[in-house]
């Protein structure tokens, strides 16, 4: 196993008793992905290796805070990140991924196919046009999408009571942090956590901004 794949197996020590088998539709979804952005713009990524840790290793960086939830919203997805890999490594939880951009659902939509994806939905709308939603999810997820107080604004509603909010970002400042931090006390969301890491091997910054509703 390369050193990609093994930094991938280790997160998910814990949280799938079939490792060997979420690797292989993770090598699958990246194949996909790098073969469909030949002619359709999913990712600026075109690394096989940098697929494995910018976008998949990234988006397992949730697993620790989430695996135990029953509903995720992921806000944003584009090509189902972080939702796809969280769905395979995860099967049992309900995914809702919302993207604006038809051509990176239609492609989602093809990775549920291929891969069973059961209980989950790829959605092409405006997250703020999904009002069926409101109040049903134990977490709602962005990976890289808008400033934390615009996710707040946008992922605020769609929360249950005692559910959380999780942003994916590189580097945050504390302007940035502060401003979500308001945005949430009007939008009953509390500022849990900041937790920072690093991807391997790059060692690129990342941070998880956790916020409860409270």
């Amino acid at each position: 196993m390369d050193k990609y794949r093994q930094y991938v197996c280790a997160q998910l020590q814990g949280i799938n008793e079939k490792p060997d088998l979420v690797l292989d539709k993770l090598a699958w979804y990246i194949s996909e992905l790098l073969k469909w952005n030949q002619s359709v713009n999913l990712t600026s990524i075109t690394d096989p290796n940098e697929c494995w840790e910018k976008h998949i290793q990234d988006s397992l960086l949730v697993l620790p805070y989430i695996f135990q939830a029953e509903k995720m919203l992921d806000i944003g997805s584009g090509a189902g990140l972080p939702a796809i890999p969280v769905k395979i490594s995860c099967p049992e939880m309900y995914i809702v991924s919302v993207d604006k951009v038809r051509k990176k659902v239609n492609f989602q939509n093809h990775c549920k196919r291929h891969l069973s994806l059961h209980r989950f939905e790829a959605i092409n709308a405006n997250i703020l046009n999904l009002k069926s939603y409101e109040n049903s999810f134990d977490v709602v997820v962005a990976r890289a999408v808008a400033s934390l107080e615009m996710l707040v604004k946008m992922g605020a509603a769609y929360i249950k009571p005692g559910g959380r909010l999780l942003a994916l970002k590189g580097r945050i400042d504390q302007d940035e942090l502060e401003a979500g931090s308001q945005a949430g006390k009007s939008n009953a969301l509390e500022l849990e956590q900041v937790i920072h890491t690093t991807l391997k091997p790059s060692m690129a910054e990342r941070t998880l901004v956790i916020m409860r509703h409270i």
